[in-house]
């Protein structure tokens, strides 16, 4: 049985996001066993949770047991991600992947020539030893794929990724209109706890004139950056089948070689 914990209030809080009010949409049974309320703010839609208590918990496994789509979650977003870097970024020189797990993506990505760092708060790096994020550096392009529905404050999590670089490509899967029920939308799963924080369309947009960046979508897959880039070019470049038929056009040489020698030395 969920517990309930008693100094929880159903009053209006504000919107992490915009700051207006935000209303009981209704509650859910976290982790199994907390009884967890959920708002959503009454202008742009971002829905979040009460002040998550449970995180400690929740984190005592960086990966969920309920994630079984990662691999083919990195598969793709590779695939994604090199034909973004392609099409709209020849030019950059490094990467960092933020949320980067135990280091997967990053690995692919050095695996297609991609030179790409690791940053992770939560997972140890099992894959990309060696290629750990350097501190007081800016890079040219960041990922952080699942990471902003895991931020308890949305905009300092974003002002971090912001401060790191200036084009960032992230994907959260935006909260269906009109929105779905707890029990009624995958993505809530609040079995795992991890999930506290639920963006719209028009959140994001907030988002990115707060940072002063222009923001393109496509699915749940968006990008921020200083300098406007091709619609055109970005919906081709996540499209998963003709990203495919990109990336053949546009090898590079593998950095597998290089990083082996860095690390025999």
């Amino acid at each position: 049985m969920a517990r309930t914990i008693p100094s929880v209030s159903s009053l209006p809080v504000s919107c992490k996001v915009c700051g207006m009010s935000s209303t009981l949409f209704g509650e859910a049974d976290v982790l199994k066993k907390y009884q967890v309320q959920y708002f959503r703010c009454e202008s742009c839609g971002f829905m979040q949770t009460e002040a998550p208590y449970w995180l400690e918990e929740a984190y005592s496994s960086a990966i969920a047991t309920q994630d079984v789509g990662i691999m083919h979650r990195n598969l793709a977003n590779c695939e994604l991600t090199s034909a973004v870097l392609n099409l709209l970024f020849p030019k950059t020189s490094m990467a960092i992947d933020f949320g980067a797990g135990h280091g997967v993506l990053v690995r692919l990505m050095r695996d297609r020539g991609f030179s790409f760092f690791w940053s992770d708060l939560h997972a140890t790096n099992d894959y990309a030893r060696g290629f750990e994020c350097r501190e007081s550096l800016t890079y040219d392009f960041l990922t952080a794929f699942e990471v902003l529905e895991h931020l308890v404050d949305p905009i300092a999590g974003l002002a971090e990724l912001m401060c790191l670089s200036e084009n960032v490509f992230i994907s959260t899967f935006t909260v269906p209109q009109p929105a779905p029920g707890l029990s009624d939308w995958w993505y809530y799963v609040p079995s795992t706890g991890q999930h506290i924080a639920f963006y719209t369309t028009e959140s994001l947009r907030i988002l990115a004139a707060r940072f002063g960046r222009n923001l393109l979508s496509a699915g749940p897959y968006h990008l921020f950056t200083t300098e406007p880039k091709s619609a055109l070019l970005y919906r081709l470049a996540t499209n998963l089948r003709i990203a495919r038929i990109v990336n053949r056009m546009y090898r590079r040489p593998s950095l597998i070689e290089a990083d082996f020698q860095q690390m025999t030395r």
